[in-house]
């Protein structure tokens, strides 16, 4: 293949300890791409791919990231080789301390974490947790003055309670939030029923718009459904968004697999080899 997007995300592990019904994480709908996982001396390898194509702009994930043994090795390697590129972090918070929290502020990485629901917390991870650890976690941050970004995904079991869930965010501290609605993709496959339509996903907006300032930056993710991918009609017809832009993957941004190969777009299953 040619040179790497400046934009990659790197899916270091597929390994998870939530099961949000919501994941768009596309090896739930094909494992094949997330096996054989590479290992620390694969990912270097990647990283030094990367530097090699000029990428500067990094997102190390998931799965969930901090369940991978080697990643605070993996960092330090991707900051020796690619001194220069902007690293950052995305975590569900579960394995996140404090002590890792100043490391990654003394490394000059960027963190970014999902806040699934308040009242459906648990439901929306799959998990006996509760959302107080998050906010918690977003206020320290906030108080070591280390931006944390917030993700959001609204589905139907959390639609009534999407401005709370973002006023909670920003008053926590978050740096940033994204607001996005469930994608047809991954785990959320199997979980359709709980997407929003159009009409409802245009309404949650609304909502938040008509909220008092708080200062945070925000943002919305209007994509229902990919269409990097081949997609049924009955999806499109349901989902697919009459005025969206063509989509710049695999040109603006792309995507490492767990096993190594590249991915044009975060929610497509094609793939190919990377040379490495």
């Amino acid at each position: 293949m040619s040179g790497l997007p400046r934009q990659l995300t790197l899916e270091l592990t597929a390994k998870c300890n939530f099961r949000c019904p919501y994941c768009y994480c596309v090896w739930h709908e094909d494992p094949a791409l997330a096996k054989p996982a590479l290992d620390f001396a694969g990912w270097c390898r990647v990283l030094d791919r990367c530097a090699a194509d000029g990428v500067d702009d990094l997102l190390f994930t998931g799965g969930e990231v901090l369940l991978l043994k080697d990643l605070l090795k993996l960092l330090a390697y991707a900051q020796k080789v690619l001194p220069g590129a902007r690293l950052a972090l995305f975590t569900n918070g579960s394995r996140m301390t404090e002590p890792l929290l100043r490391r990654f502020r003394k490394q000059g990485v960027y963190l970014t974490t999902s806040l699934q629901g308040l009242r459906t917390y648990q439901e929306m991870t799959g998990t006996r947790r509760s959302f107080k650890r998050q906010l918690a976690l977003i206020a320290r941050a906030a108080e070591l003055k280390w931006p944390f970004a917030v993700s959001i995904t609204i589905t139907k079991a959390n639609r009534d309670e999407a401005a709370d869930l973002y006023a909670a965010a920003a008053l926590s501290g978050a740096s940033s939030i994204l607001v996005a609605a469930m994608m047809a993709e991954g785990r959320g496959r199997d979980h359709l029923d709980l997407m929003l339509t159009r009409r409802e996903w245009e309404r949650v907006k609304r909502e938040i718009r008509a909220l008092p300032s708080t200062g945070v930056p925000y943002s919305f993710a209007d994509e229902l459904i990919c269409t990097c991918r081949p997609q049924p009609k009955s999806l499109l017809r349901r989902f697919a968004d009459p005025n969206r832009t063509p989509c710049p993957a695999g040109r603006a941004f792309g995507v490492i697999s767990p096993n190594g190969t590249f991915r044009a777009c975060l929610h497509t299953l094609a793939a190919r080899p990377l040379e490495v």
